[in-house]
């Protein structure tokens, strides 16, 4: 009797830990998805200029290559330290926590796998399978954020991952090589309306003080 109340007691604390909210680490999941779909989107948007047919010199193609990156990494490298010190996360937080850096690290290892083969075998649509990679990863972690916090929004976000890569993978698979504009300015909407956006409502909600 003993044993079935004290294991009735441990799956109520797991439980409670599952859905318990951490205000500071909400805000800086936020933070960091924000910064990447800002960072990134920007990119593809002028990316998408460029391949419109407008003439840059080589050193603006090289910056808007490179510098979105830095910036990041800068981002990422405060919003860690700063937060180094936060007291223990909860498990639901946890999960979700490593759930989209494990979405970060797949996100690198695909970078260097397409990237490798792209140059490899000289094909530009083998690096454009990354971003659409990219896309069904990120909807992997939001569906994961989803199942533990069942938040209905998250469910939608993950949704509209989902269906990026498919859109992604048509016009990437039609053939068309004027494509590459469309396919770019699809991408930018995705990573400025489904990682920055939901980043900042993220930061905003665990910014708010609790009631």
């Amino acid at each position: 009797m003993t044993d079935t109340a004290e294991k009735a007691r441990d799956d109520l604390a797991f439980v409670r830990a599952l859905v318990s909210e951490g205000g500071q680490v909400q805000s800086s999941l936020g933070q960091a998805l924000l910064a990447a779909g800002t960072c990134y989107g920007v990119q593809c948007l002028l990316q998408a200029l460029f391949a419109s047919g407008l003439a840059v010199p080589v050193a603006v193609h090289l910056t808007v290559g490179l510098l979105p990156t830095l910036i990041f990494l800068v981002a990422i490298a405060r919003i860690t330290m700063r937060d180094r010190n936060t007291s223990r996360h909860s498990v639901g937080t946890r999960a979700i926590n490593a759930a989209f850096g494990g979405g970060g690290l797949a996100a690198l290892a695909t970078a260097l796998i397409f990237g490798y083969l792209a140059f490899r075998h000289q094909n530009m649509g083998t690096w454009l399978l990354h971003p659409i990679m990219i896309c069904v990863v990120q909807g992997t972690a939001w569906y994961t954020a989803y199942a533990i916090r069942r938040r209905g929004w998250f469910g939608l976000v993950s949704a509209g991952w989902f269906a990026t890569s498919l859109l992604l993978a048509w016009m990437l698979g039609s053939g068309d090589p004027d494509m590459i504009t469309p396919f770019l300015l699809v991408l930018a909407a995705a990573l400025l309306g489904l990682m920055a956006v939901p980043g900042w409502i993220m930061m905003r909600t665990g910014a708010r003080p609790a009631a």
